[in-house]
């Protein structure tokens, strides 16, 4: 068991961090941000943004920033700043230099309320289960993520935000004590202290709750229903494994559940496979989404000035679409899923796990239940800048058929989830439940 001290990491945006083991000189800082702010205005897949924020004027603001930053670390937080500003989950500044130490403690929203919902068993008299985070520092917690944490959350809408922050909220240089107050189950307010101390949750042996991690598992449920918990899709191969070893009970079941609720994604390889099991095989499951991505073309910019249908053009704003080859499945008929298919999403849904649920959704090959997912949907370009230090830049912009898009949003559900704090505790799965109900409600027709 590893040692826990009492402590919680509530610091300032620049002391949430371990200081960067780079060097970088004026210059390749200058240089950095430039290259990062050529790939933004030339490739960024959400143009409407540039009205919100302006590159140019971004970029002018920031390289003095840039020239007087105290530290690398500073540097790495001006960077993730600077991309943060243009709101969309995927582009982002990353460090390889930075070691994040969490607290020993998880933490969950509901509704605008955070609250403690697991902690190793030698925390339990200290923090108890269920209390809500009131004050960090002093500060009330809304105010405290406004000013310390949101800044570096690169999020295309609120609710993403709010839930990515807690990647950044309560991490820090390993043994930081910090205090906050909590308000017990009880009604109690308490004053509390813990210290950063763990990379990963599995640091920890002794949670006081244990959650089932594995990347993806298949069980049975009552009613002759299947269920499939899918946590991430960056393994394809074992979500391949793991769907066909249960195969004939899928194909026999009476309903499937394919819970993807926290999977931030991967690749779309990982779904691809299960949908050939679901989709018709004259359904072009590539209708599912739509992608577009800019236009660049310098002559085009230049020409068609004075012609107002070609303005998008002229001002570099103008997107096109990229067709796609057909993808149809090839399972033969006997082999496809037929009966009802439920998806549970949430706030955690994002990236390739959303591609899956626009595209089942879509193209009405389940119902989606559960909460908003995340609106993390689009294609980042990576560019490595040396030092460690690396963006992404969404270049393809994924969106409904009709052309309204999900990052403002993300995949709403065809019915939506009070997500309540005995959910968040383990103690109910409203969600679940709901899903099989909607499943004996086909099962009576």
């Amino acid at each position: 068991m590893k040692k826990c001290l009492f402590a919680i990491a509530l610091v300032g945006l620049f002391a949430i961090q371990v200081p960067a083991k780079a060097q970088t000189t004026t210059n390749e800082r200058i240089y950095i941000l430039s290259s990062v702010w050529k790939d933004v205005c030339k490739n960024f897949a959400f143009p409407e943004r540039f009205k919100e924020v302006d590159p140019d004027s971004l970029y002018k603001e920031y390289i003095p920033k840039v020239l007087h930053a105290e530290s690398e670390q500073h540097f790495s937080n001006l960077m993730a700043e600077f991309l943060s500003s243009f709101q969309d989950g995927h582009t982002k500044f990353n460090d390889n230099n930075i070691k994040r130490y969490k607290v020993p403690v998880v933490f969950s929203w509901v509704k605008d309320q955070l609250f403690v919902t697991n902690i190793p068993t030698a925390l339990k008299q200290e923090i108890p289960l269920g209390s809500q985070i009131v004050e960090v520092e002093g500060e009330p917690l809304m105010d405290y993520l406004q000013k310390q944490v949101y800044p570096i959350v690169p999020a295309s809408n609120e609710n993403w935000r709010k839930r990515k922050a807690l990647d950044f909220f309560l991490t820090g240089d390993k043994d930081t004590r910090y205090n906050c107050s909590i308000k017990t189950p009880n009604g109690e307010m308490k004053e509390v202290s813990l210290t950063t101390g763990i990379i990963g949750y599995e640091d920890i042996s002794d949670w006081l709750i244990q959650r089932d991690n594995r990347i993806c598992y298949v069980k049975n449920l009552p009613g002759d229903i299947l269920y499939m918990k899918l946590t991430t899709f960056a393994k394809p191969q074992s979500v391949k494994e793991e769907f066909e070893k249960y195969l004939s009970q899928f194909i026999s079941s009476k309903g499937v559940i394919f819970d993807i609720r926290g999977n931030r994604g991967g690749t779309d390889e990982s779904w691809h496979n299960l949908i050939q099991y679901i989709a018709d095989s004259d359904v072009n499951i590539q209708d599912g989404l739509m992608l577009t991505g800019r236009v660049s073309n310098t002559a085009i910019e230049l020409y068609e000035k004075n012609v107002p249908q070609l303005a998008d053009y002229y001002n570099g704003v103008a997107m096109q679409p990229i067709q796609l080859d057909p993808f149809k499945s090839k399972i033969p008929d006997s082999l496809r899923i037929k009966s009802p298919i439920i998806l549970l999403v949430d706030g955690f849904t994002a990236s390739a796990a959303e591609d899956f649920a626009v595209t089942m959704k879509n193209l009405k090959l389940a119902t989606i239940v559960g909460t908003s997912t995340a609106g993390v949907v689009s294609s980042p370009k990576e560019n490595d800048h040396g030092h460690g230090y690396w963006s992404q830049v969404s270049f393809c912009r994924f969106s409904n058929p009709d052309g309204s898009d999900i990052i403002y949003t993300g995949v709403l559900p065809d019915t939506n989830i009070e997500y309540t704090l005995n959910d968040a505790l383990g103690k109910t799965d409203t969600a679940l439940d709901t899903a099989i109900n909607i499943i004996h409600i086909h099962q009576a027709k």
